[in-house]
Protein backbone atom coordinates (compact mmCIF):
# COMPACT_ATOMS: atom_id res chain seq x y z
CA UNK A 1 0.00 0.00 0.00
CA UNK A 2 2.68 2.61 1.13
CA UNK A 3 4.48 1.69 -2.73
CA UNK A 4 1.86 2.58 -4.75
CA UNK A 5 0.93 5.68 -2.77
CA UNK A 6 4.33 6.24 -3.30
CA UNK A 7 4.48 6.04 -6.91
CA UNK A 8 1.31 7.83 -7.23
CA UNK A 9 2.61 10.56 -5.63
CA UNK A 10 5.98 10.95 -7.30
CA UNK A 11 3.42 10.54 -10.69
CA UNK A 12 1.50 13.50 -9.32
CA UNK A 13 4.53 15.53 -8.68
CA UNK A 14 6.30 14.82 -12.17
CA UNK A 15 3.28 16.20 -14.12
CA UNK A 16 3.25 18.84 -12.02
CA UNK A 17 6.15 19.89 -12.40
CA UNK A 18 6.53 18.97 -16.77
CA UNK A 19 2.76 20.47 -17.25
CA UNK A 20 3.62 23.89 -15.33
CA UNK A 21 6.86 25.17 -17.36
CA UNK A 22 6.90 29.04 -16.10
CA UNK A 23 9.14 31.78 -15.93
CA UNK A 24 10.94 31.65 -12.37
CA UNK A 25 10.82 27.65 -12.00
CA UNK A 26 13.61 25.75 -11.58
CA UNK A 27 14.39 21.97 -11.16
CA UNK A 28 17.46 20.25 -9.96
CA UNK A 29 18.69 17.06 -9.34
CA UNK A 30 21.39 16.17 -7.29
CA UNK A 31 23.44 12.54 -6.94
CA UNK A 32 25.50 12.05 -4.23
CA UNK A 33 27.67 8.99 -3.83
CA UNK A 34 30.22 7.54 -1.22
CA UNK A 35 32.46 4.54 -0.79
CA UNK A 36 33.23 3.91 2.71
CA UNK A 37 35.70 1.82 4.88
CA UNK A 38 36.26 1.51 8.09
CA UNK A 39 39.99 0.06 7.02
CA UNK A 40 39.66 -3.32 8.15
CA UNK A 41 38.89 -5.22 4.60
CA UNK A 42 35.25 -4.13 4.74
CA UNK A 43 33.24 -1.23 3.18
CA UNK A 44 29.84 0.25 2.37
CA UNK A 45 28.67 2.18 -0.80
CA UNK A 46 26.11 4.46 0.25
CA UNK A 47 23.85 6.44 -2.40
CA UNK A 48 21.61 9.77 -1.87
CA UNK A 49 19.59 11.20 -4.83
CA UNK A 50 17.85 14.60 -4.25
CA UNK A 51 15.44 16.32 -6.55
CA UNK A 52 14.29 19.68 -5.94
CA UNK A 53 12.06 21.55 -7.95
CA UNK A 54 10.23 25.36 -7.26
CA UNK A 55 7.94 27.09 -8.99
CA UNK A 56 6.32 31.05 -8.96
CA UNK A 57 2.17 31.01 -8.46
CA UNK A 58 1.18 34.33 -8.71
CA UNK A 59 3.38 37.35 -7.20
CA UNK A 60 4.84 36.32 -4.01
CA UNK A 61 3.67 32.82 -3.68
CA UNK A 62 6.35 29.85 -4.61
CA UNK A 63 5.20 25.84 -4.80
CA UNK A 64 8.79 24.17 -3.55
CA UNK A 65 8.89 20.62 -3.87
CA UNK A 66 12.24 18.38 -2.58
CA UNK A 67 12.28 14.43 -2.17
CA UNK A 68 15.51 11.77 -1.44
CA UNK A 69 16.03 8.29 -2.01
CA UNK A 70 18.91 6.44 -0.46
CA UNK A 71 20.28 3.17 -0.83
CA UNK A 72 23.15 1.51 0.72
CA UNK A 73 25.09 -1.18 0.00
CA UNK A 74 25.00 -2.95 3.91
CA UNK A 75 22.66 -2.03 6.77
CA UNK A 76 25.08 -2.40 9.48
CA UNK A 77 27.22 0.52 9.92
CA UNK A 78 30.94 0.10 9.53
CA UNK A 79 32.25 1.47 13.33
CA UNK A 80 30.69 1.56 16.48
CA UNK A 81 30.20 5.55 16.78
CA UNK A 82 27.38 7.56 18.28
CA UNK A 83 27.31 10.65 15.96
CA UNK A 84 27.71 8.80 12.81
CA UNK A 85 30.53 9.82 10.58
CA UNK A 86 28.58 9.78 7.40
CA UNK A 87 25.71 12.86 7.32
CA UNK A 88 24.16 10.73 4.41
CA UNK A 89 24.05 6.87 5.32
CA UNK A 90 20.80 6.02 6.53
CA UNK A 91 18.43 2.71 5.76
CA UNK A 92 17.11 2.23 2.15
CA UNK A 93 14.59 4.51 1.33
CA UNK A 94 12.74 4.42 -2.29
CA UNK A 95 11.24 7.54 -1.63
CA UNK A 96 10.65 10.14 0.82
CA UNK A 97 9.68 13.79 0.62
CA UNK A 98 12.01 16.72 2.22
CA UNK A 99 10.06 19.52 1.20
CA UNK A 100 6.24 19.59 -0.38
CA UNK A 101 4.52 23.40 0.35
CA UNK A 102 3.73 26.90 -0.65
CA UNK A 103 6.29 30.07 0.60
CA UNK A 104 4.77 33.23 0.41
CA UNK A 105 7.56 36.15 -0.07
CA UNK A 106 8.65 39.50 0.52
CA UNK A 107 10.91 41.59 0.05
CA UNK A 108 12.45 40.88 3.63
CA UNK A 109 10.39 38.32 4.87
CA UNK A 110 9.07 34.42 3.75
CA UNK A 111 6.53 32.06 5.58
CA UNK A 112 6.30 28.72 4.65
CA UNK A 113 3.34 25.97 4.86
CA UNK A 114 3.72 22.59 4.69
CA UNK A 115 6.04 19.45 5.09
CA UNK A 116 9.73 20.08 5.57
CA UNK A 117 12.57 19.24 7.79
CA UNK A 118 15.19 21.02 9.93
CA UNK A 119 18.16 20.37 7.64
CA UNK A 120 16.64 22.58 5.81
CA UNK A 121 16.67 25.93 7.22
CA UNK A 122 19.04 25.59 10.39
CA UNK A 123 23.01 24.07 10.59
CA UNK A 124 23.26 25.25 6.76
CA UNK A 125 26.13 27.24 7.40
CA UNK A 126 28.96 27.37 4.13
CA UNK A 127 31.82 26.13 7.17
CA UNK A 128 29.68 23.63 8.83
CA UNK A 129 28.32 22.19 5.61
CA UNK A 130 31.67 21.78 4.64
CA UNK A 131 32.26 18.58 6.50
CA UNK A 132 30.80 15.18 6.28
CA UNK A 133 30.37 13.91 10.01
CA UNK A 134 26.37 14.11 10.68
CA UNK A 135 27.18 16.36 14.14
CA UNK A 136 28.28 19.68 11.71
CA UNK A 137 24.24 19.12 10.46
CA UNK A 138 22.44 18.41 13.38
CA UNK A 139 23.98 19.04 16.85
CA UNK A 140 23.08 15.69 18.75
CA UNK A 141 21.83 17.47 21.59
CA UNK A 142 18.86 17.43 19.25
CA UNK A 143 19.37 14.66 16.80
CA UNK A 144 19.92 12.04 19.88
CA UNK A 145 17.16 13.17 22.04
CA UNK A 146 14.25 13.92 20.01
CA UNK A 147 12.22 11.71 17.29
CA UNK A 148 12.26 15.12 15.22
CA UNK A 149 12.33 15.41 12.14
CA UNK A 150 15.61 15.40 11.20
CA UNK A 151 17.24 13.37 7.62
CA UNK A 152 15.48 11.76 6.37
CA UNK A 153 11.83 11.93 7.76
CA UNK A 154 9.81 15.35 7.63
CA UNK A 155 7.18 16.95 9.05
CA UNK A 156 4.20 19.46 8.97
CA UNK A 157 5.07 22.77 10.05
CA UNK A 158 5.60 26.41 9.37
CA UNK A 159 8.74 28.28 8.84
CA UNK A 160 9.47 31.95 8.98
CA UNK A 161 12.26 34.26 8.03
CA UNK A 162 13.13 37.55 8.86
CA UNK A 163 15.79 39.60 7.00
CA UNK A 164 17.05 43.39 8.29
CA UNK A 165 20.56 44.09 7.07
CA UNK A 166 22.79 41.82 7.85
CA UNK A 167 20.43 40.52 10.32
CA UNK A 168 17.98 37.27 9.89
CA UNK A 169 15.63 35.98 12.36
CA UNK A 170 13.94 32.46 12.09
CA UNK A 171 11.12 30.57 13.88
CA UNK A 172 9.92 27.61 12.93
CA UNK A 173 6.87 24.95 15.12
CA UNK A 174 7.12 21.32 13.39
CA UNK A 175 4.72 18.28 14.41
CA UNK A 176 6.85 16.70 17.02
CA UNK A 177 7.93 13.39 15.64
CA UNK A 178 8.91 13.39 11.96
CA UNK A 179 8.09 10.74 9.50
CA UNK A 180 8.99 9.44 6.19
CA UNK A 181 5.52 7.54 4.95
CA UNK A 182 3.22 8.77 2.72
CA UNK A 183 0.60 7.06 3.93
CA UNK A 184 -0.89 5.10 7.00
CA UNK A 185 -0.86 6.26 10.61
CA UNK A 186 3.02 7.58 11.08
CA UNK A 187 2.83 9.70 7.91
CA UNK A 188 4.31 13.42 6.74
CA UNK A 189 0.78 15.10 6.72
CA UNK A 190 -0.10 14.23 10.14
CA UNK A 191 -0.41 16.56 12.77
CA UNK A 192 -0.92 15.59 16.01
CA UNK A 193 0.36 17.61 19.31
CA UNK A 194 -1.28 15.01 21.67
CA UNK A 195 0.81 11.93 20.47
CA UNK A 196 3.85 13.23 18.54
CA UNK A 197 4.57 16.36 20.78
CA UNK A 198 5.42 20.19 19.22
CA UNK A 199 9.08 21.08 18.59
CA UNK A 200 9.62 25.09 17.88
CA UNK A 201 12.68 26.29 16.99
CA UNK A 202 14.44 29.59 16.88
CA UNK A 203 17.28 31.24 15.59
CA UNK A 204 19.20 34.60 15.34
CA UNK A 205 21.67 34.79 12.52
CA UNK A 206 24.47 37.82 12.17
CA UNK A 207 26.98 37.80 8.59
CA UNK A 208 29.55 40.38 8.24
CA UNK A 209 32.32 40.93 5.95
CA UNK A 210 31.94 37.03 4.91
CA UNK A 211 31.96 35.74 8.22
CA UNK A 212 28.36 34.73 9.81
CA UNK A 213 27.46 33.98 13.69
CA UNK A 214 24.16 32.15 15.19
CA UNK A 215 22.47 31.51 18.57
CA UNK A 216 19.36 29.27 18.56
CA UNK A 217 17.16 27.36 20.75
CA UNK A 218 15.22 24.76 20.41
CA UNK A 219 11.81 23.65 22.59
CA UNK A 220 9.97 20.17 22.50
CA UNK A 221 6.95 19.38 24.49
CA UNK A 222 5.55 15.84 24.62
CA UNK A 223 8.44 13.49 25.57
CA UNK A 224 7.59 11.20 28.11
CA UNK A 225 9.13 11.13 31.39
CA UNK A 226 12.37 8.90 31.15
CA UNK A 227 12.22 9.01 27.58
CA UNK A 228 14.60 9.97 25.21
CA UNK A 229 13.17 8.08 21.92
CA UNK A 230 9.57 9.22 21.39
CA UNK A 231 8.27 5.90 22.30
CA UNK A 232 5.86 6.17 25.43
CA UNK A 233 5.92 4.13 28.20
CA UNK A 234 2.72 2.22 29.06
CA UNK A 235 0.26 3.43 30.87
CA UNK A 236 2.02 7.25 30.46
CA UNK A 237 -0.27 9.96 31.17
CA UNK A 238 -0.78 13.41 29.68
CA UNK A 239 0.75 14.92 33.08
CA UNK A 240 3.34 13.06 32.26
CA UNK A 241 5.15 14.36 29.69
CA UNK A 242 7.05 17.62 29.98
CA UNK A 243 8.82 20.56 28.06
CA UNK A 244 12.58 20.56 27.26
CA UNK A 245 14.85 22.57 25.83
CA UNK A 246 18.14 23.10 23.73
CA UNK A 247 20.35 25.61 23.05
CA UNK A 248 23.27 26.19 20.31
CA UNK A 249 25.86 28.58 19.30
CA UNK A 250 27.73 29.14 16.23
CA UNK A 251 30.58 30.60 15.13
CA UNK A 252 32.12 31.23 11.30
CA UNK A 253 34.78 33.84 11.58
CA UNK A 254 37.24 34.69 8.49
CA UNK A 255 40.70 34.84 9.80
CA UNK A 256 42.23 35.80 6.36
CA UNK A 257 41.86 35.58 2.59
CA UNK A 258 41.12 32.02 2.26
CA UNK A 259 40.96 30.66 5.59
CA UNK A 260 37.75 30.53 8.24
CA UNK A 261 38.10 29.66 11.80
CA UNK A 262 34.69 27.31 12.56
CA UNK A 263 33.45 26.86 16.30
CA UNK A 264 30.62 25.11 17.91
CA UNK A 265 28.56 24.65 21.16
CA UNK A 266 25.20 23.31 22.36
CA UNK A 267 23.65 22.11 25.79
CA UNK A 268 20.59 20.61 26.65
CA UNK A 269 19.71 21.89 30.28
CA UNK A 270 18.24 18.80 30.82
CA UNK A 271 20.21 15.28 31.52
CA UNK A 272 17.72 12.60 32.00
CA UNK A 273 18.96 11.17 29.22
CA UNK A 274 20.60 11.34 25.84
CA UNK A 275 23.49 13.58 24.66
CA UNK A 276 24.01 16.44 27.50
CA UNK A 277 26.76 18.85 25.78
CA UNK A 278 28.29 19.46 23.12
CA UNK A 279 31.36 21.31 21.71
CA UNK A 280 33.32 21.78 17.42
CA UNK A 281 36.02 23.17 16.57
CA UNK A 282 37.76 23.28 13.16
CA UNK A 283 39.29 25.36 10.17
CA UNK A 284 38.37 25.75 6.41
CA UNK A 285 40.68 27.10 3.60
CA UNK A 286 39.20 28.35 0.38
CA UNK A 287 40.89 27.97 -2.63
CA UNK A 288 39.69 28.53 -6.22
CA UNK A 289 38.75 24.55 -7.13
CA UNK A 290 40.28 22.71 -4.04
CA UNK A 291 39.13 23.31 -0.51
CA UNK A 292 40.64 21.59 2.71
CA UNK A 293 39.61 21.67 6.25
CA UNK A 294 39.54 19.85 9.95
CA UNK A 295 36.96 19.54 12.87
CA UNK A 296 37.07 18.34 16.21
CA UNK A 297 34.10 17.71 18.57
CA UNK A 298 33.32 16.02 21.49
CA UNK A 299 29.43 14.52 22.39
CA UNK A 300 28.80 13.99 26.00
CA UNK A 301 25.85 11.44 26.82
CA UNK A 302 24.74 10.62 30.14
CA UNK A 303 25.94 7.22 30.00
CA UNK A 304 29.01 7.69 27.74
CA UNK A 305 31.02 10.12 25.39
CA UNK A 306 32.62 10.32 22.06
CA UNK A 307 35.74 12.44 20.51
CA UNK A 308 35.46 12.81 16.80
CA UNK A 309 38.05 14.43 14.07
CA UNK A 310 37.80 14.58 10.63
CA UNK A 311 40.08 15.59 7.99
CA UNK A 312 38.89 16.42 4.41
CA UNK A 313 39.03 18.07 1.23
CA UNK A 314 36.79 19.21 -1.62
CA UNK A 315 37.63 19.47 -5.49
CA UNK A 316 35.45 20.71 -8.23
CA UNK A 317 36.57 19.09 -10.95
CA UNK A 318 34.26 20.41 -13.04
CA UNK A 319 31.19 22.92 -13.10
CA UNK A 320 28.74 19.74 -12.46
CA UNK A 321 31.21 16.96 -10.38
CA UNK A 322 32.89 17.33 -6.94
CA UNK A 323 35.10 14.82 -4.97
CA UNK A 324 35.79 15.00 -1.15
CA UNK A 325 37.77 12.40 0.58
CA UNK A 326 37.50 12.60 4.73
CA UNK A 327 39.41 10.52 7.43
CA UNK A 328 37.69 10.07 10.55
CA UNK A 329 38.89 9.51 14.19
CA UNK A 330 36.28 8.19 16.45
CA UNK A 331 37.28 7.20 20.41
CA UNK A 332 33.94 6.99 22.45
CA UNK A 333 33.05 4.68 25.39
CA UNK A 334 33.15 1.65 23.60
CA UNK A 335 36.74 2.29 21.62
CA UNK A 336 39.40 3.87 18.75
CA UNK A 337 37.77 3.58 15.33
CA UNK A 338 38.94 4.78 12.50
CA UNK A 339 36.65 5.21 8.75
CA UNK A 340 37.29 6.53 5.78
CA UNK A 341 34.71 8.14 2.79
CA UNK A 342 35.36 9.22 -0.71
CA UNK A 343 32.74 11.25 -1.66
CA UNK A 344 31.61 12.34 -5.73
CA UNK A 345 28.68 15.26 -6.02
CA UNK A 346 26.77 15.24 -9.45
CA UNK A 347 24.47 18.04 -10.04
CA UNK A 348 21.89 18.23 -13.20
Amino acid sequence: MKKKSSIRFYCLIICLMYGRKVTGSELDLTYTTEVQTNFRKEGKWVNLLRLDYSCPLGRNFRFSFSSISIAETRQDPLVDDMQGFSNIEEKNLPFAPAVLGLEYRTSRSSLFLGIRNVNEDYFTSPCSSFFTNSSCGIYPTLSANYPLANYPKSALGLDYKLNYKDWTMEVSVYNGTGHQALAGKSNVFRFSPDADGVLGLSSVNYRKNDSEYSMGAGIHRGMCVGDETGVEEAGTSPQQKRMTCVLWACVEQRVCKRGYALLQCSVRPSVEGGCRSYAGAGGVVKCDKVSFGFFLDYADYTTAHEWAGEVTCRWACTSRVTVQPAIHLIRNSNGNYAAGLLRMYYVW
